[in-house]
């Protein structure tokens, strides 16, 4: 009885693990009193305990004596406990592993039984002087949260705990340089880095062996660079220990990407490369890169991305314990409960650039041609007309290169305008469509044609510098001078995007607008003009004049005679 007595004392507390603090247990009727605080605010997880009496006894001192089997012994109540199980949970008191102890205990916890008491909280009162155990209720953890490891103490009348421990996080962030940001801005053709870090749980020595899974999103947007994902533990690279599943891109859905393993704890038995123990500080880094692409959300909402964590969330069912992890694996499948984090999203924007072509009355000016030049220009969506020929089609090609709707005229030789077609007798079909344009450097020159409606639309810009330059000007019109813009980007600011040139202006749909007009050139004098017909009217003058004089003389010669 004095070795029970000393091995009661020395497990009056195994610790437990728990991710958020707890309101108090509700006592069941006729068990305990109950005890009232604070509700939990909405981030706060409340866990439902259930408390199993596994001894009771006389309790002085911290000291339990006269030990009968409790109401969840696996003995019969009431009954003394036997000198086997004495000396069975004497051989582990001076274990200084919690979950080792913890093996021992809870083959004497009747877990099937209906609880003595249920509740959440951390102190219990009003029970019977005995040895407890406490777990979370089966079930009654999803998605974030953890479970506890078991609690077992000896009480004389009241149960208290203090809840500690927390579950893993991922941190999502572009990389930029030697900056790491939630939301960035590229061009259609730029590629984007990423960086994800996962933590552990406080209690990962709690665990035997622990899966931990990446479940990573692209957007339609966004197209993965193969071969470019890297995972590294304690700084050390161990990509090849992690299955790494890319799946088929959709332009609908995007891209799912798997990065996991089985047991990250057995990463701690690699001697080459030595990763060291997997402690409560060790951080799983992911590591991969995208590429910005045409099908890209112009503006709105932006091109996400977003990650997840999967992970072992129960400390007492979780498996036997490591073993030397296999490189290359092929995908894990957890045996064990799991639980899974809040997704984290980044974003990454992209612009674009419309230009409304008109004269000075308002009237659109189709089939001017604009360039595009900038180090933000990498790959740019126009749109074009197509004009394919077809026997059902309504447009005529021009000599000029143009296609116009009014069909050849061969009446007669006043109305016969055959001469100003390329054909009389092929037609055309005109179909409108996003052309991507641009070789994917860093600099590059993009051409845009002005529609029927006035309007040419560069799409997939970033931050840079930028020229538009009037590169196919309508007979009649002068040609306008170049326009340099910079486009900046602060994701803190509405709208995010700005121009440091008021002729491109930034809306609050973070697109960017211009108008420009063209002006007809000056009219100058022509040979046969009026110059020359003014000289007529006024030599006319001077003949009618002078002969006037003429006569005049004359007769004032007469009336002298």
């Amino acid at each position: 009885m004095k070795k029970f007595k000393k091995l009661i004392s020395v497990m009056l507390t195994v610790v437990m693990a728990l991710a958020m603090s707890m309101t108090a247990f509700a006592s069941e009727p006729g068990d305990a009193s109950s005890d009232s605080s604070t509700a939990p605010s909405p981030a706060t997880v409340t866990h439902t305990y259930e408390i199993y009496q596994i001894f009771t006894g006389d309790y002085a001192n911290g000291v339990l004596s006269n030990i009968k089997w409790g109401q969840n012994g696996t003995g019969t109540k009431d009954e003394k406990v036997g000198k086997t199980t004495l000396d069975a949970l004497e051989a582990v008191t001076n274990n200084p592993s919690d979950t080792a102890q913890l093996a021992v205990i809870q083959q004497y916890a009747n877990l099937e039984s209906e609880p003595i008491a249920t509740g959440s909280g951390t102190e219990y009162t009003g029970l019977t002087s005995g040895y407890y155990l406490v777990k979370d209720q089966d079930g009654s953890l999803t998605g974030a949260n953890a479970y506890t490891l078991y609690v077992v103490q000896v009480v004389d009348n009241t149960l208290t705990f203090t809840p500690k421990g927390n579950v893993p996080t991922p941190d999502k962030k572009i990389v930029e340089g030697t900056d790491k940001v939630p939301t960035n801005e590229a061009s259609i053709g730029d590629e984007v880095n990423y960086e994800i870090i996962g933590t552990m749980p406080s209690i990962i020595d709690d665990y035997k062996t622990y899966f931990y899974k990446f479940t990573d999103t692209l957007s339609k947007g966004l197209t993965y660079k193969e071969n470019s994902i890297k995972v590294t533990v304690n700084d050390v690279d161990v990509t090849n220990y992690f299955y790494k599943g890319v799946g088929t891109y959709n332009e609908t859905t995007g891209t799912a990407i798997e990065v996991s393993i089985l047991d990250v704890k057995a990463l701690s038995l690699l001697t080459n490369p030595a990763v060291g123990a997997i402690t409560k500080d060790t951080k799983v880094v992911l590591t991969y890169t995208a590429t910005l692409n045409e099908n890209a959300v112009i503006a709105g909402e932006g091109n996400s991305n977003n990650v997840k964590l999967t992970y072992s969330n129960n400390p007492n069912n979780s498996g036997n314990g490591s073993t030397t992890p296999p490189e290359n694996p092929k995908k894990p499948e957890p045996t064990h409960p799991t639980g899974e984090s809040p997704e984290v999203k980044v974003v990454t924007y992209t612009t674009e650039l419309t230009i409304l072509k008109t004269n000075e009355g308002g009237a659109f000016l189709p089939d001017v041609e604009f360039t595009l030049t900038g180090n933000g220009v990498n790959i740019v969506l126009v749109t074009e007309e197509t004009f394919t020929a077809a026997a059902d089609g309504e447009y005529w090609k021009l000599k000029d290169s143009t296609y116009t709707t009014t069909a050849p005229t061969v009446a007669d030789d006043e109305t016969d305008n055959t001469a100003d077609y390329e054909s009389t007798t092929t037609k055309y079909t005109k179909t409108t469509s996003v052309v991507a344009k641009g070789n994917g450097d860093t600099k590059t020159d993009v051409v845009g044609t002005v529609q029927a409606d006035g309007t040419v639309t560069f799409k997939g810009l970033g931050a840079g510098e930028y020229t538009i330059t009037e590169t196919k000007t309508l007979a009649g019109y002068n040609t306008i001078e170049p326009i340099t813009f910079k486009l900046t980007f602060d994701a803190k600011k509405t709208p995010m995007f700005a121009s440091d040139n008021n002729k491109v202006t930034v809306g609050d749909d973070n697109m960017l607008d211009t108008s420009i007009e063209n002006k007809k050139g000056s009219l100058l004098p022509s040979t046969g003009g009026i110059g020359t017909t003014i000289f007529y009217i006024i030599g006319g003058i001077l003949v009618i004049g002078a002969g006037i004089i003429l006569v005049v003389k004359k007769r004032m010669s007469n009336d002298g005679q």
